[in-house]
C-alpha cells in the first residue's frame, strides 16, 4: 500500500479547485484543505509535485516498502536561496524556486520501512514549513542527520564532507521535528549526541520593525498594503524578511552559528548513549522484577487463589494463566530460598488437578515435580 496526503495551510481551496484536485484520481478522498490518495495497486498518473505547487502547501509520500518523501511549498523569497547550502544534501533534499512559489522537496526514495508498521501523518509534520520560515533550521539537520546515517558515514570522519553547525536548542525538538526524526529513521540516541552539543536556546531576536519600517521605499509600503487587502497569507513574514534586510546592522537570523560536529563523532556518542539506555534499562526492569517478586512472598496466598481461579475455568486460558502465575510462585520460592516449601504445598495443591491432562501436559512442559498418582 502507498499513499499521496496533500495539505492547505495558508488558505482553503476554491471551489475550482476542489473540482480539480478530485478530478486527479478516483481513489482520491478530498475536503477544502486535505487530500489523500491510497493505492493497493496502480499508481498515481499525476507529478504529485506539481500537484503541490498548483494547490497545496504540504505533500507526504509513504509507501508501505518506505521511500518517504516529504515536500513543502514557501511564498517565493520567504525562505533564502542558500537555504541548504552547506548540508550535502544533493541526493536527498531539492530547493526550487519559482517566480510565485518555492518547493522544498525531502525525498529518501532508497529507505526501507521500519520493521514495525507506523502510519504517518502529515498533520504532525506541516508545522516544519511555519518553523522554517520562522528561522527555525533543527528540522534541515535531522535531515541532515538522516542523510548521513542512509549513506553510512559513521565509521570515520569524512573532510569532504560539509558539517553544519548544530541548531541551538536541539535538545527540545518540537512535535513535528520529532515526527520528521520517526520518518526518516532518525534514532533517539543520535538525536541525543547531537544535543549535547547544541545551545540551550536560541538567541533573541529583537526586531525594532517600528524604525525599521521608515526605510521601506513609498512604493513598497503601497505594494504591502494592496496585497494586505487581497488578504495574501504570510505577507508579515515577507514584510519582516524585507525589513531585516534593510536593517544596516541586521543578523542573519536564518542561518544559526553552533559547533560543527562530524557526524562520524556523532555516531560514536549515539553508540554510548544508547549502551547507557539500554543498561539503564536492564536496571529498571530487574528493579521492576524485584519488586514483583517481593509482593508475591508478601501475599502468597493471594495469587495461590488467583491459580484455584484459573485452573477451576477448565479452559486452555485458563490453564495457560495458572501455570504462568506458578511459574511466577516457583521464582519467588526459588528467589527467597523456600523451595522445599513451594514443593510441598505444590504436590498437595496440584493432586486434585491431576486428572485434567490438558493442564497435566502444560505443567510437564514447564518442568514442575508433579506427585505420583
Amino acid at each position: 500500500m502507498f499513499t499521496y496526503e496533500f495539505m492547505t495551510s495558508d488558505r482553503p481551496l476554491t471551489r475550482a479547485q476542489l473540482d480539480a484536485v478530485n478530478a486527479l484520481s478516483s481513489h482520491i478522498e478530498v475536503s477544502s484543505t486535505h487530500a489523500l490518495i491510497e493505492y493497493q495497486w496502480g499508481n498515481f498518473k499525476h507529478d504529485p509535485i506539481k500537484v503541490l505547487y498548483t494547490f497545496f502547501d504540504g505533500f507526504l509520500y509513504w509507501a508501505n516498502w518506505g521511500s518517504p518523501e516529504l515536500a513543502l511549498r514557501f511564498p517565493h523569497g520567504i525562505l533564502p536561496a542558500e537555504l541548504i547550502n552547506g548540508y550535502d544534501l544533493d541526493e536527498f533534499v531539492t530547493f526550487t524556486r519559482h517566480p510565485d512559489y518555492d518547493i522544498l522537496d525531502i525525498h529518501f526514495g532508497e529507505m526501507e520501512s521500519p520493521d514495525e508498521w507506523i502510519d504517518y501523518e502529515l498533520g504532525s509534520l506541516i508545522s516544519i514549513r511555519d518553523e522554517l520560515m520562522d528561522g527555525d533550521l533543527r528540522s534541515l539537520y535531522v535531515v541532515w542527520l538522516a542523510s548521513q546515517r542512509m549513506m553510512g558515514n559513521g565509521d570515520e570522519e569524512d573532510d569532504e564532507i560539509n558539517v553544519p553547525p548544530v541548531p541551538p536548542a536541539f535538545s527540545k525538538l518540537t512535535a513535528a521535528q520529532q515526527a520528521l526524526a520517526e520518518l526518516l529513521q532518525v534514532p533517539q540516541e543520535l538525536l541525543a549526541a547531537a544535543a549535547q552539543h547544541s545551545q540551550a536556546t536560541a538567541p533573541s531576536t529583537d526586531d525594532d520593525v517600528a524604525a525599521w519600517v521608515k526605510l521601506l521605499p513609498p512604493d513598497r509600503c503601497s505594494d504591502y498594503l494592496i496585497r494586505l487587502a487581497h488578504n495574501e497569507p504570510r505577507l508579515s513574514r515577507l514584510l519582516v524578511k524585507e525589513l531585516r534586510e534593510l536593517n544596516p546592522r541586521k543578523a542573519s537570523p536564518i542561518f544559526p552559528r553552533g559547533e560543527r560536529v562530524p557526524y562520524a563523532t556523532l555516531f560514536a556518542e549515539s553508540r554510548t548513549i544508547k549502551a547507557r539506555q539500554e543498561r539503564e534499562e536492564r536496571e529498571r526492569q530487574q528493579e521492576i522484577h524485584q519488586q514483583h517478586l517481593q509482593d508475591i512472598h508478601d501475599h502468597q496466598d493471594n495469587y495461590w487463589h488467583q491459580v484455584d481461579q484459573a485452573v477451576t475455568r477448565g479452559s486452555g486460558a485458563g490453564y495457560d494463566e495458572a501455570v504462568r502465575v506458578l511459574i511466577e510462585l516457583r521464582e519467588t520460592a526459588s528467589h527467597f530460598q523456600k523451595n522445599q516449601e513451594f514443593q510441598e504445598r505444590f504436590s498437595a495443591w496440584v493432586q486434585p488437578h491431576l486428572r485434567r491432562p490438558a493442564f497435566v501436559k502444560r505443567l510437564q512442559d514447564r518442568a514442575f515435580a508433579l506427585p505420583e498418582r
